[in-house]
């Protein structure tokens, strides 16, 4: 079994940071879907291009567009990512 506060706790917090993000988006909390696409994104960057078989890249790399599209006046359309396999 793996340690989550261990070498590799920024990885499950970050898969973890990004699905309440997702949360926060789908109750149209755009401060909680911010907050934690960011910190979740920021988590798991050491983890790029992948890890434990998991493609974190483009996972990363949608969660930084949808703080690019936050930004934006109005609320987003935006579809949620699917977590898949390298």
């Amino acid at each position: 079994m793996t340690d989550r506060k261990g070498a590799e706790g920024g990885f499950y917090k970050g898969l973890i940071q990004v699905a309440a993000g997702c949360l926060h988006y789908t109750r149209r909390n755009r401060r909680g879907a911010v907050n934690k696409w960011r910190s979740g994104a920021d988590y798991l960057r050491p983890y790029l291009p992948g890890h434990r078989g998991i493609a974190l890249a483009p996972l990363v790399s949608a969660v930084d567009g949808y703080l690019a599209a936050m930004q934006e006046a109005g609320w987003p359309n935006l579809h949620m990512p699917k977590i898949v396999q390298e």
